[in-house]
């Protein structure tokens, strides 16, 4: 329990323990002024008759403060008339959070979420007219569900099922006021990735994902440079794992989609692999350094680079 949280609680008490005083207060002044005047009620004896309207006064003062209360309050009406479904609801999503938490100690995960889930893309054009775009986006969506079915079900995942309001689906993603203004700058690329982790036998699930197709490197842009340290037991392989670990980084940084950012192909090495082990086996300090090897955009589908091992020049 937070601080905050003792504290609005101390406040509610404070504030019922003030109604009930006044409540009490009144419903006490109330009886007491009947008992001096010495009225009676249905023929009771003044005693009583006092007594009976100090209890109804203080009822019908909680009954309106609590009717107040209802009607200002949605918290207080849900703790009046949905309490047991809200503890049955509360039941249920506890029991569902240890389910996915066996299912993560124990389950094997097949998809991690905002995996591409399909070889091929979409590319909404500026120049395309509405009617067109949906059309490519069925197309693309119907293509997309027939991949997943013939695929993922050997990985262990049951068969993607589509929902009854997929038009809508599609409609609203369309129109949505993100898409448009992507679309008012630049054209937009459209892929399927997973939108939760996907453990073997859960149903297939999957969203539709847009980005601005536009460039994020440019063609002998630098990408990532580490420096090597010569005659130190550097292996080549190791320093380029880590090279292309930079480059994803900073393709990324870039704008680069990250389910994309991650395919990282050298179209180029110069000197080639056994050279350069070489040249770190002799002393002095080397720069490890990747360029764009071609305009990067995200319909290219992956980092391609060419890499130098140089020297560095001694000041």
């Amino acid at each position: 329990m937070t601080w905050a949280d003792f504290i609005r609680g101390a406040g509610n008490v404070s504030i019922i323990l003030v109604i009930a005083g006044g409540v009490a207060y009144v419903g006490d002044r109330v009886g007491h002024q009947v008992g001096r005047r010495r009225l009676t009620l249905f023929g009771i004896r003044p005693r009583y008759t006092s007594t009976i309207i100090a209890v109804a006064t203080g009822v019908v003062i909680a009954l309106v403060v609590t009717l107040v209360a209802i009607l200002a309050s949605q918290q207080v009406k849900t703790a009046f008339f949905r309490l047991s479904a809200l503890n049955s609801q509360i039941a249920t999503l506890q029991q569902r959070e240890q389910q996915l938490e066996a299912k993560v100690a124990n389950g094997r995960l097949v998809l991690p979420t905002g995996e591409l889930i399909t070889p091929f893309r979409l590319i909404l054009l500026q120049s395309q007219s509405e009617s067109q775009r949906e059309r490519q986006l069925k197309a693309f969506y119907t293509e997309a569900v027939k991949y997943i079915n013939a695929t993922y079900p050997s990985w262990g995942l049951r068969p993607y099922l589509i929902p009854h309001n997929v038009d809508k689906t599609l409609h609203d993603f369309l129109n949505d006021p993100a898409l448009q203004g992507e679309l008012a700058q630049s054209n937009v690329m459209v892929t399927a990735v997973s939108d939760q982790n996907l453990f073997a036998n859960d149903a297939f699930h999957f969203s539709l994902n847009a980005v601005p197709d536009v460039r994020v490197l440019s063609r002998g842009q630098l990408v990532a440079q580490i420096d090597i340290p010569g005659n130190s037991g550097a292996n080549i392989n190791i320093a380029l794992r880590e090279l292309f670990a930079h480059v994803t980084i900073n393709a990324e940084y870039a704008h680069m989609p990250p389910y994309l950012a991650t395919y990282v192909q050298p179209t180029e090495l110069v000197p080639d692999v056994s050279q350069m082990q070489q040249m770190l086996g002799r002393g002095g300090l080397y720069y490890l350094t990747a360029y764009a090897a071609d305009d990067i955009y995200p319909h290219t589908g992956a980092i391609s680079i060419a890499i130098v091992l140089v020297p560095q020049r001694s000041r």
